[in-house]
Order: structure tokens, then C-alpha cells, then sequence
């Protein structure tokens, strides 16, 4: 059966769509959209669909794209690792599996870019429906609308422990659970609804250089903390002195060799931090002179500098705070210790100006799926279908948005700790977008050529399913 292709519109060309497909909504500038597929957050960068209806990108160098690719991955899951490691894995195994799972993440990564050569394809949903079928091109949009809600819950809640650290230095006098829950409301209110209302987002452009700095930051003060012995037992650092029994560095269970099946968790938290898969074909898209070999050795820089990056995150987090370590990592630190005030500055001011494209990404992916529910704009079209058409115009926008945020809101306030949703997105969705997307995906676009994929790629379905069943049961449990 031959494979569908899909036909690239021309660089600049002048009939590139720049409405939502569905809302008629005007989408970002071209110039705008090709920052914003460089942004360092998860879930904040729109994904390869709304990219590329936005406008074709702009050509890149080999160095070019392993740099933006590098920004568009890491983000705020960085944060979570040390926790993945502290659940119950041994320094050997811990390192070892974010090493592994890192150049499987890289594989993946590469296969959508070589399906994209095969059939021409420009956008994550558009590979689906000629590869796997058009009929079911609402599953990208669902997994992709989960995706972005799970982040902006895991958002909401490291702006609550952000600022809620911030606003406890500041003098304010209540519980911290308190202190949390109200600074999300009160930043949600006053200032992500504002801004996740907008109908034009270019403004929020300069969030890409913001959140690799963030990210940068955070990185090297984990770094010094782990290395000046600040938070080392045995000191008498006031900054040691002024932390809760609970976030007092322990190594009760540290070792070597551990490995259980809690070691799951760690799994899931990388699943979450690999996750940016649905931008691969715009990075493909918008490399230069682009092949398969030449995009094989951009993927696999650009997920060596990730894994290293990530392992010395989680090994300098575990080193500095062994067995306490937090799902936020800031958490740990002391409200008092300069750097950690500044880390929490840095990332809090990330997430709330790069929050309003998670809700772009989250709106949008929400309308493709009712508008694929929805089927024909049919007077005689039965209830259910006329509402999920109602939910794609214009006038359901605010009150979706509104919703959403609500919802959001909610859960965030009432779920303490992020290392749940962090688990769970990063088990089951990790676990389709990274492991089981991409090789069915590839598989199918080699059916129209002589070589069909060869068995390892198969091979790699089952283990996203395993992974993302006891992923998540171990997350629950």
C-alpha cells in the first residue's frame, strides 16, 4: 500500500495560511512563530502543527538547530529529576537510564524526521494522517491537548512554590500550603488570564532567550550549592540550620547499585523532560540542506548535550539533598539562600509569560479534536456534534479559555505536590509521544519503499506500552 504524502507549501510563500484552521483565528507572524519553536519550556512552544501554519520557518545551520532543539526540550522538568532519582534508584542505574533513555528519545526524535523526508510532511499531525490514516488525526490533537493541560497544571504549581517561597522572605505570615494555593489564584487572576486572553502573542516572543536563561541559571546555582557545601551535614551554615525536617538532606537510602521498581518514577520524570517530539518535523522543516543523515547527527548532538545536561542536574541535586529531594527541586533550598531567590525569580517569571502559549497549544489542539468530532457543519447534525462544532468559532474562545483556566486553577490548588502530574503526564504520555508515536509512524511511511523498518523499530511500541502502564501505577501507588 503506497504511503500518502503531504505537499510542502514553499518557503515564503504567499497562500501559507495564517488563520487557525478551524477557528479562523489569526496565529502568530511567521518571524514570531520561528522564536517561539526555539522556546525552552515544555508545552509553552506550539507544536509543529501551529508552527507551521503560522508560516514556514526559517533555515538553520547544523549548530543552529542543536542549540534551539536543546532549548525547546529543556525546561522546568529539569527540576523534577533528582526526585525521580530519590524514589529509588542507585547512582549507576540512575545515570545509566537517563543516558539510555536519552538516546532512545534521540531515535525517536530522528524517525520523525525521517518520515517527514519520506512522504514530505511539515507538521507532527499531518505525518499522522498520511502515515497512520486521516481518520484518526484527532489522537494527535488529544495527546497534545493532554500534554499542554498537564503542563500548565505543573506550571501553576511551581508558580505557587515560587512565589509562594517569595512572598513567606517577604514577610507574609501564614501556612506555606496557604501562601501556595493563594498565589496561584491571585496570578492567575491578575495576571495569566490577561494574559492568555490575547489575541496576539508576538510580544511574548523575548520568552525564548528567557527560559534558556532561566534554565542556564539554574543549572550552574545547583551546580555551586552541590559544590560550596552550603547544605552539607555536619556545617554550621545557617542555611542548613533554617530548613524543615523534611527538606534536611538525608542519604539514608543512597547507594551505588539500587534499582527497584520505584526506579519507574525516574522514568517517567524523563519521559516528561524528553518530551518535544511534535516539533520535530518544524526543526526538520527548517534545517538547512536537510537529510536524514544530516538530521541523524543534528538529533543525536542535540540529545547528548540533553542527557548530560539532565544527569548532571539530577546528580548535583541528589548530591546536594539525597532522599528529601523535592518534584521542585527550588523547593529544597532554603527562602533565605540568595541564588535559590533568584532561581525562583528567573523560572516564575519564565513560566507566567511563557504560561499563555501552553493555553495556545491547549485551545488550539482542543478545537482540532472537536472539530474532528464534530464532522460536517450539518443543520441535521445530531447535538453532540453541533456543540463540538460550537467550541471551534470564535465566540467559545474566551469562555474556553476561561474554563480551562478554572479547571487548572483548581487542581493546581489542590494537588501539593507536581511530582504526581509530572508522573503520570511523563509515564503516559512520554510513553506515546516518545516510544510508541514515532516507530508506527516510520514504519508505516517505509511500507511504500523497498526497506521496510527493520525489527528494533517494532521493538520499541512494546516498551512505550510497558513503560507507560507500570509508570504509571508505580506514580499512583
Amino acid at each position: 500500500m503506497a504511503t500518502a504524502t503531504c505537499a510542502a507549501e514553499p518557503l515564503g510563500s504567499a497562500s501559507a495560511t495564517r488563520r487557525h484552521a478551524v477557528t479562523g483565528q489569526p496565529l502568530l507572524r511567521a518571524s514570531t512563530a520561528r522564536r517561539l519553536a526555539a522556546d525552552g519550556t515544555h508545552g509553552r512552544g506550539l507544536h509543529a502543527s501551529t508552527l507551521h501554519a503560522a508560516g514556514a520557518p526559517a533555515r538553520s545551520g547544523a549548530a543552529a538547530t542543536v542549540l534551539q532543539i536543546v532549548n525547546n526540550v529543556a525546561g522546568c522538568g529539569i527540576l523534577t529529576l533528582a526526585a525521580g532519582m530519590a524514589a529509588g534508584v542507585g547512582w549507576i542505574p540512575a545515570m545509566a537510564m537517563c543516558l539510555v533513555l536519552g538516546a532512545i528519545s534521540g531515535f525517536t526524535f530522528y524517525l520523525i524526521g525521517a518520515s517527514c523526508d519520506l512522504t514530505g510532511c511539515t507538521s507532527f499531525k499531518d505525518l499522522w494522517s498520511a502515515t497512520l490514516g486521516p481518520s484518526t488525526s484527532w489522537v494527535v490533537d488529544g495527546t497534545i491537548a493532554l500534554m499542554c493541560f498537564s503542563a500548565a497544571i505543573i506550571y501553576s504549581g511551581i508558580l505557587g512554590d515560587a512565589f509562594g517561597a517569595l512572598a513567606s522572605l517577604g514577610g507574609a505570615k501564614a501556612p506555606a500550603a496557604f501562601l501556595r494555593r493563594a498565589s496561584i489564584i491571585v496570578l492567575t487572576g491578575l495576571v495569566l488570564t490577561p494574559l492568555t486572553l490575547l489575541k496576539d502573542l508576538s510580544a511574548l516572543s523575548f520568552t525564548s532567550a528567557l527560559g534558556c536563561a532561566a534554565v542556564l541559571y539554574t543549572g550552574i546555582f545547583v551546580a555551586l550549592r552541590a559544590l560550596d557545601g552550603t547544605y552539607r551535614l555536619g556545617t554550621d551554615s545557617a542555611l542548613l540550620a533554617s530548613l524543615p525536617p523534611h527538606l534536611t538532606p538525608s542519604f539514608a537510602r543512597a547507594s551505588l547499585m539500587r534499582f527497584d521498581k520505584r526506579a519507574l518514577v525516574l522514568v517517567s520524570n524523563l519521559g516528561m523532560a524528553f518530551i518535544a517530539h511534535y516539533n520535530a518535523p518544524a526543526f526538520y522543516e527548517s534545517l538547512e540542506d536537510h537529510t536524514p543523515a544530516r538530521w541523524g547527527r543534528v538529533c543525536a548532538l542535540s540529545f547528548a548535550v540533553l542527557s548530560l545536561l539532565y544527569a548532571a542536574m539530577m546528580g548535583f541535586g541528589y548530591a546536594t539533598f539525597g532522599d528529601t529531594s523535592s518534584a521542585n527541586l527550588l523547593l529544597n533550598y532554603a527562602e533565605a539562600d540568595a541564588l535559590a531567590v533568584v532561581g525562583r525569580l528567573a523560572t516564575g517569571a519564565s513560566i507566567l509569560f511563557g504560561y499563555p502559549l501552553v493555553m495556545v497549544g491547549l485551545r488550539n489542539a482542543i478545537t482540532g479534536v472537536c472539530a474532528s468530532l464534530g464532522g460536517a457543519d450539518a443543520k441535521s447534525a445530531p447535538p453532540f456534534r453541533k456543540a463540538m462544532r460550537g467550541l471551534c468559532t470564535e465566540g467559545a474562545r474566551v469562555p474556553l479559555t476561561l474554563t480551562l483556566l478554572g479547571t487548572i486553577t483548581a487542581i493546581a490548588c489542590t494537588i501539593s505536590d507536581i511530582g504526581t502530574v509530572v508522573g503520570i503526564a511523563g509515564a503516559l504520555l512520554g510513553a506515546a509521544i516518545v516510544y510508541t508515536y514515532p516507530p508506527l509512524m516510520y514504519a508505516a511511511a517505509r511500507r511504500a519503499t523497498p526497506n521496510p523498518a527493520p525489527a528494533a523499530v517494532y521493538a520499541l511500541v512494546p516498551l512505550g506500552a510497558f513503560l507507560g502502564i507500570l509508570g504509571t501505577y508505580v506514580t499512583l501507588t
